[in-house]
């Protein structure tokens, strides 16, 4: 085997000799100091192995013995440099990419999340931003275990984390608590009040005590049920409340404003049918793409009377070794179609018409929240810009919001009675 390495760094060569005196030469060759194997005969002819320096001694022997000594062929490190002196710029190359290779490897470049369904991707990104994680930093520089640790500390319902490598893709996998316990909130008393003036039209209380009736004018932020219950003795005094969160349903007769308005002037967007279709690529922070020359044979070939605007779509990739190597090289077309803006003017009639439309939309999202509309005044007059519509409804809603009972109420009560 030792044999067998030095032949190959020094190189060597397969010979056929051929002649009537093979023998006499090879003894000669053992004379000299000339080394040979793999002899073999073949019919008339006779094959072996030699050094190539070996073979420029032979001249002398072939002459003397009267044979003839051909190079089949070359082995061996020293016939490979002049194949290799030939493409240098390629082996180069090829170092040169491992060595980058080996160098992006060493940092993050895809980010993925795994298992969440209660927590956003959003969440997570906020996250690993506050942890100051992100593209291009180092792997080494990330403590998985105290990540995962400060991960579940963060998100409650996170039961189990795992933050690892897949060649330069960082994965954040986690499992959440399917079964949330209900989280017991501590009774500190709550009142109803009006969200907005009007005449109470029902009042159907589940707890706490009602303040109003239906038929009854109120306030906004009037209270309408009463969180504290009072406690009488025998004599129908009071001597204590009881603190409960007021809970009722309660519906009010209420005016609501509305108004709409609209421009007699819109915008168009108008194709010009012109559209660039390129590619780019990116490494890094380094990008280039075919626009330029498209924007380069508008402007000094085809030059435009109106304002050209563009609408543009990126369709990007990453590139990727072995399914998890992510590299910051990224490829992809450019789709920019390219477009003006023209306005036209509405006739009267279409204003009318969108006014109406967008007033009838305002109802109908009213009515699917449980609003009823008792009555209706519309009136369209014309502007220095367009048109306006002034609406003026009488509805009845659902109306009640829940505050927390203030300290001191229940004792100014107290002193009252």
């Amino acid at each position: 085997m030792q044999n067998r390495w030095i032949r190959f760094v020094r190189g060597f060569l397969v010979i056929k000799i051929d002649g009537d005196y093979m023998e006499r030469f090879f003894n000669m060759c053992r004379m000299h100091e000339i080394d040979l194997w793999e002899i073999k005969k073949e019919q008339n002819i006779c094959m072996c192995e030699a050094y190539a320096a070996d073979f420029l001694k032979m001249p002398p022997l072939l002459k003397k013995t009267g044979t003839k000594a051909h190079v089949v062929k070359k082995k061996g490190l020293p016939f490979y440099f002049p194949f290799i002196k030939k493409r240098i710029i390629f082996f180069a190359g090829v170092l040169l990419c491992l060595i980058m290779l080996n160098y992006v490897t060493k940092y993050v470049w895809a980010i993925e999340y795994v298992g969440n369904l209660q927590v956003s991707n959003d969440e997570l990104s906020d996250f690993l931003e506050q942890e100051s994680i992100h593209y291009g930093m180092k792997k080494s520089s990330i403590n998985c275990e105290e990540k995962e640790k400060k991960l579940r500390e963060t998100f409650q319902n996170v039961t189990w984390t795992s933050i690892y490598f897949e060649g330069t893709k960082l994965y954040i996998e986690i499992k959440e608590n399917e079964k949330s316990e209900p989280v017991q909130f501590e009774t500190k008393g709550t009142d109803i009040v009006a969200n907005e003036a009007g005449t109470i039209t029902s009042i159907v209380t589940r707890n706490g005590v009602p303040r109003v009736k239906a038929g009854d004018t109120v306030e906004k932020g009037q209270v309408l049920v009463s969180g504290g219950v009072p406690v009488y003795d025998e004599s129908q005094s009071i001597i204590d409340y009881q603190i409960y969160d007021a809970d009722a349903d309660i519906f009010i007769q209420t005016p609501i404003e509305y108004k709409g308005s609209i421009n007699s002037g819109y915008p168009v967007m108008i194709y010009t049918g012109n559209h660039a279709n390129t590619g780019f690529a990116q490494i890094g922070k380094y990008y280039i793409d075919g626009l330029a020359l498209w924007d380069f044979a508008g402007k000094y070939l085809s030059p435009k009377k109106n304002e050209t605007l563009y609408e543009t779509a990126i369709e990007k990739h990453q590139v990727v070794l072995l399914d998890s190597i992510y590299l910051p090289v990224y490829y992809g077309k450019i789709d920019r179609k390219e477009y003006y803006i023209k306005y036209f003017t509405y006739t009267d009639e279409e204003m009318q018409s969108k006014l109406s439309e967008n007033f009838e939309k305002f109802i109908l999202g009213l009515q699917e929240k449980g609003v009823q509309i008792v009555e209706k005044d519309v009136k369209m007059e014309r502007n220095s810009i367009g048109m306006e519509l002034n609406g003026s409804l009488l509805v009845v809603k659902q109306t009640g919001e829940t505050i927390e009972i203030p300290r001191n109420t229940v004792q100014e009560d107290e002193t009252k009675e």
